[in-house]
């Protein structure tokens, strides 16, 4: 009798350059299943995860988040045969590995320290039970073998690191779609992601029209490089609109799209159209992603302590109080709240608005960026371990950033990327009687007429705090006449 073996699916949720399936399809199997566990550490928090840096309970996934991931495995499930697990990962997937007489797991290697954990202890649960677990490098634009250096190398500057693999790595081209899998659809499972889906609410109609599984990840890929892609470097700081962003985040995040394959696609509409500064710019934020994923195999835990990967000693806040308004879009700061409300409601925001919003939780609220971190865990539709905790780390000033301290100033920003006050007035509906530039900082009288809150911190003032504060955990206490100034005084 032949082999029977499984791809256990976390955040790869493709065929196409899917590394551990093409291992096993290598040892060709009689019957192949693929299986998803419905638990920690995607969709709730279990034995192995991290506590969440949170005040207040929260679901670890969004109702958005949820929709997203059970449309990404109904489209699998339309073509191969999926189980769906729910539990913790060690208990039911080696018990049900069991069950089924399987002869070997195969999955795509994680680096962060929990989704590491969870593929160790179901390792060694399987081989009590005689079966063997097999993991692949996937998800990537690079091998490890690849890049230029050891992983304990890996500098601590993006730019230096963006450099080293230009210059000397090429990325691989992706893994082709099996032409046939020994596997046939499972009429239970598709029934059971049905039942899943059907009391989810729709994406907010403000949203743009996120649809999760590789199918429609693909077909906005070529969409978007059909044209849009061209202008993306001029765009990408705006605020809305279906194609100021390329939007693929999502199905990254939960492996409907690889790197390697959206790379490939851009490779080819810059030989159709020709490259651009724009094309180039997105392979940059690739690159981003990809950096970010060889710093949590460098740094593992460290990039989820409080003083980052630089040990720092901030006396961070702890205020429940603030912390709420930030979640809840009542700062008081139009444009903040703008993108706070439309995270909670859609479960995305754009890149500006979150480096906006990170900034005024860690340079005026001065809040725990552990907080703000973990509540971006739970409610991003495009939420990734390594690209949050990195950007995270980066915002507070814990990270990789070689400035150290980076600030933003709200109303400026307001003013560059929403000129006509657009996004603010989608969002708060108390201020669509205003125009700008009234929009980006109400006057207190007009506010208590509007009903919309104070600033609930003076933003000048909050933010010489943290930079005096940022500049003793860094320099120690100052000596003499030494002024207090470490840092640029203009915002990023």
């Amino acid at each position: 009798m032949g082999q029977k073996v499984a791809i256990w699916l976390l955040n790869d949720l493709r065929l196409h350059d899917h590394p551990a399936l093409q291992a096993a399809l290598r040892t060709h199997p009689q019957e192949m299943l693929f299986v998803y566990v419905w638990g920690p550490p995607a969709v709730a928090w279990g034995r192995y995860s991290y506590p969440p840096a949170l005040p207040q309970r929260f679901p670890r996934a969004s109702v958005p988040r949820q929709r997203f991931i059970l449309e990404s495995l109904l489209d699998l499930a339309h073509r191969v045969h999926l189980v769906l697990l729910e539990g913790e990962p060690q208990e039911v997937l080696p018990a049900w590995a069991a069950a089924q007489s399987l002869s070997a797991v195969y999955a795509t290697r994680e680096w962060a320290p929990e989704e590491a954990a969870y593929q160790q202890a179901v390792a060694q649960a399987l081989a009590a039970r005689g079966i063997s677990f097999h993991t692949e490098e996937g998800n990537a634009l690079y091998r490890q073998s690849q890049l230029p250096f050891p992983v304990e190398n890996l500098p601590l500057l993006f730019t230096r690191f963006r450099q080293l693999v230009e210059r000397t790595v090429s990325v691989l081209p992706p893994l082709p779609v099996p032409p046939a899998l020994p596997s046939s659809p499972s009429t239970e499972t598709l029934r059971l992601l049905q039942e899943k889906l059907a009391p989810l609410p729709p994406y907010a109609s403000q949203s743009f029209p996120f649809k999760g599984g590789e199918t429609a990840g693909q077909k906005w890929v070529r969409t978007y490089f059909e044209g849009p892609v061209f202008t993306y470097k001029q765009t990408r700081n705006s605020f809305y609109g279906e194609t100021f962003s390329s939007h693929f985040s999502p199905w990254l995040a939960v492996g409907c799209l690889s790197p390697r394959w959206v790379y490939a696609q851009l490779r080819e509409a810059e030989k159709k159209k020709g490259a651009n500064d724009s094309t180039y710019w997105l392979f940059f934020e690739l690159l981003w992603r990809e950096y970010f994923r060889w710093l949590a195999l460098r740094w593992g835990k460290k990039l989820f302590a409080a003083g980052g990967l630089r040990d720092l000693r901030l006396p961070w806040r702890h205020d429940e109080q603030l912390f709420t308004a930030w979640i809840e879009g009542q700062t008081g700061y139009p444009i903040v709240d703008a993108a706070m409300r439309e995270l909670k409601t859609t479960g995305w925001t754009s890149n500006r608005a979150r480096q906006i919003v990170a900034s005024f939780l860690t340079k005026n609220l001065f809040l725990d960026w552990r907080w703000g971190a973990s509540y971006f865990e739970v409610q991003l539709i495009d939420y990734d371990v390594y690209s949050n905790w990195g950007n995270w780390l980066y915002q507070a000033g814990v990270g990789t950033d070689g400035r150290g301290f980076r600030w933003f100033d709200p109303v400026r920003q307001a003013k560059l990327y929403d000129p006509e006050g657009h996004f603010i007035r989608m969002w708060i509906p108390e201020l669509r009687s205003l125009s700008a530039p009234r929009v980006y900082m109400p006057e207190p009288s007009l506010r208590a007429k509007l009903g919309y809150p104070e600033p609930i911190v003076a933003w000048q003032a909050s933010l010489s705090y943290a930079k005096d504060t940022y500049w003793r955990a860094v320099k120690g206490e100052p000596k003499g006449n030494q002024l207090l100034r470490l840092f640029q005084d203009e915002e990023e």
